[in-house]
């Protein structure tokens, strides 16, 4: 749900297999991994054909979370996953149901129990099912991610070790850099660092998520560690923790491994002169990341990184093109007759690049403070 906050589309999807090909029943019967990155490959490739056409000035962004089940009944294979992107997945390739071709959405949409099958040109193996991407269809989909945890060597000891193995048939997959739900969680502690605060407790609030989401794991581990870094500010601006921090440590006083955190970085007697050169060390780090951040977007042409979210079109108007090389890895040079792309990188702009993804962020507008780092993007 965090991660849904920054795409404007989203769609909860199931794959099956059909007993009608050769492949279909290999799908059915074992996990075939292969056949959802040939799902996504086509995905992507329509995605790209579909900004193209319509001309649009980001390229496609496509994030999943993809859960592979064997049914409880008869053990055929099929795929669950979450899909976020920035352009409407359902303009992608065609859909036929029972009547032939569907084209509104909610003729696509399964309700309950009350299944759509629809044939997609995009997953030849059998037909899909889509659903809302609520947190209903969410916890749908994660409850068979749960699955792939739920194994017998991490049971062991445990009472639930005997029917582990039997339970454990499960396959989980998802993008990962960044993280699900990593930037949503970034850009609250933006939030929290422009107000001075940190919060009273583990518990974020997500739009359209039904009550407080507790984090775990390596997510509660980031979490707190940011808080840590955001307290810390208050202290160096204003020499007293944040008014929220003693509530914070109180809401943790059960859990070890968060105080562990909390506590590591904050001593009731702390020497002035390690504070004044950790910060002083904190001061040169920011001025060498700004230096870094100038010379990288404020140049006459944008990294990579940020060349990559441009469509075909747009790339073309700045003179540059993309290729494929040997590795299979997307590359940019510039058209003939133009400076090379290093040559051109280092001609410095009047201010950070255009085509910068990272427009908007506080390191651009410390950076920029003439324009104030530009406008962000959306997704």
């Amino acid at each position: 749900m965090a991660e849904k906050t920054g795409h404007a589309h989203c769609l909860v999807i199931a794959l099956t297999y059909s007993d009608e090909t050769e492949i279909g029943r290999q799908g059915a019967r074992m996990f075939a991994y292969a056949d959802v990155r040939a799902f996504f490959a086509r995905l992507r490739a329509a995605a790209r054909r579909y900004a193209d056409a319509e001309r649009l000035n980001e390229a496609p962004v496509i994030r999943f979370l993809c859960a592979g089940e064997q049914g409880d009944r008869n053990g055929r294979c099929h795929w669950h996953m979450i899909v976020y992107s920035n352009l409407d997945l359902m303009k992608l390739g065609t859909f036929e149901g029972r009547f032939g071709r569907v084209t509104k959405r909610a003729d696509m949409m399964t309700v309950g129990k009350r299944k759509r099958r629809l044939n997609w040109s995009l997953w030849p193996y059998g037909f899909v099912t889509l659903q809302e991407p609520d947190q209903g269809g969410m916890n749908y989909v994660l409850s068979y991610c749960l699955k792939d945890q739920f194994t017998g060597e991490k049971s062991e000891g445990t009472m639930r070790e005997a029917k582990a193995e039997r339970f454990a048939t499960g396959l989980f997959r998802m993008s990962k850099r960044p993280a699900i739900g990593e930037a949503w969680l970034y850009s609250k502690m933006e939030a929290l660092d422009a107000k001075g605060a940190v919060l009273p407790a583990v518990e974020l609030r997500i739009p359209d998520f039904h009550g407080y989401y507790v984090p775990s794991g390596s997510f509660r581990e980031k979490t707190l560690w940011a808080l840590v870094a955001l307290n810390r500010r208050v202290v160096w601006a204003t020499g007293a923790p944040a008014p929220q921090w003693p509530s914070l440590l109180a809401s943790c006083r059960e859990n070890e491994a968060d105080l562990e955190i909390l506590n590591g970085p904050q001593t009731d007697e702390e020497d002035p002169l390690e504070v004044e050169i950790e910060r002083r060390r904190s001061l040169a780090a920011g001025e060498s990341a700004r230096r870094d951040f100038a010379r990288r977007c404020g140049a006459a042409v944008a990294c990579d990184w940020c060349l990559g979210f441009l469509t075909e079109a747009a790339l073309a108007e700045r003179g540059i093109e993309r290729f494929e090389d040997e590795a299979g890895v997307w590359q940019y040079r510039s058209t003939p007759g133009r400076a090379s792309l290093a040559e051109r990188r280092a001609e410095r702009g009047s201010g950070i690049n255009s085509d910068c993804r990272e427009r908007g962020t506080k390191l651009a507008r410390l950076t920029f403070p003439a324009t104030g780092g530009g406008a962000g993007h959306a997704g």
